[in-house]
């Protein structure tokens, strides 16, 4: 019966936006929703938010729960062992311990599916993305917080607490910033959209002359679209983060040997921008040997990682070739 099944429902609920989509069992999004994200919001408030979505998507594409397999969610955080709780996430402030899994499997009477959103996009790109060629990748999700996902000879790797791939709380300054983890130093401290719009505020409160003035609304995606004008300020911020991403990507790869590593998220509007530093800073400080196979690759997917490889977990977990 489920082979017959022709749809997928692919969620990605992000500290910014929560976003649904209608995924053919080629890995192609068909329709799609997206709304912004309470991130302060008290937890069943965004459970009833992601089962509207949910509800209005398959009510405005027209199609009938016969032919759905399932429904696939991706959510930063940490997720219990069964896959069935969210437990913590950093950058939702309220969202813990939600039996999510079972509240839209119950509303819907149909299969889901859990996991960490990074995991998820990174399963995307393996299935029909960035990574489609190669065994092993590693994909960093660079948006609100700093996501990371791990497949190991082409299966997810999750860890002994299925808490695996949280690379964005890779500490990699001692006596850095506190980080939304209670840590100090984290990558995304530095590298996600927050991190990068406080280092640029610091650089005016300095001094430093941009396009973009203080008083103004500042966010990350004006630093990129600043610095691809040739704007000095924001094109030093976009070298720096390059910087930071490049030395964590180093311990990635001194760690695993992955067959790519995949930028993704918003934070890679700069394109090259960002790439040429994030490569240089890796050339400078990695053992030759064991990069000379990698590749350091940008997202095929995009914004769309996220709803693709929701929906490729749950073809992946009821063994339907994904």
């Amino acid at each position: 019966m489920l082979d017959l099944c022709k749809y997928i429902i692919g969620v990605d609920l992000g500290g910014t936006n929560l976003k649904a989509g209608i995924v053919g069992r080629d890995g192609n999004i068909l329709h799609q929703f997206s709304i912004k994200t309470n991130a302060h919001a008290e937890s069943q408030i965004i459970s009833h938010q992601i089962c509207e979505l949910i509800a209005g998507i398959i009510k405005s594409a027209r199609i009938e729960k016969p032919d759905i397999l399932g429904i696939g969610l991706g959510s930063p955080g940490l997720i219990d062992k069964k896959g069935e709780t969210i437990l913590f996430s950093p950058n939702l402030s309220k969202w813990r311990d939600i039996p999510i899994k079972r509240i839209i499997s119950d509303t819907f009477g149909l299969p889901c599916i859990l996991e960490n959103d990074a995991n998820a996009a990174a399963w995307g790109e393996k299935w029909v993305g960035a990574g489609k060629d190669v065994s092993s990748l590693v994909m960093l999700t660079l948006g609100t917080g700093i996501g990371g996902g791990i497949i190991l000879d082409n299966k997810l790797w999750r860890g002994i607490n299925n808490t695996a791939g949280e690379i964005g709380h890779m500490s990699i300054q001692a006596d850095g910033p506190l980080c939304n983890c209670g840590n100090y130093g984290c990558i995304e401290v530095y590298a996600s959209a927050p991190g990068m719009v406080r280092r640029f505020r610091e650089l005016l409160e300095s001094g430093k002359a941009s396009l973009l003035k203080k008083d103004e609304e500042i966010t990350a995606k004006r630093i990129n679209e600043a610095a691809v004008q040739g704007d000095g300020a924001s094109l030093s911020i976009i070298e720096e983060t390059g910087r930071y991403l490049g030395i964590a990507i180093v311990n990635i790869i001194h760690i695993l040997n992955p067959g790519a590593v995949v930028l993704s998220g918003g934070l890679i509007g700069s394109g090259e921008l960002l790439m040429r530093p994030v490569k240089r800073t890796i050339e400078e400080r990695v053992l030759k040997a064991s990069y000379k196979d990698t590749k350091i690759l940008f997202s095929q997917l995009g914004t769309d990682a996220g709803i693709i490889g929701a929906a490729g977990c749950l073809l992946k977990e009821l063994e339907i070739s994904a």
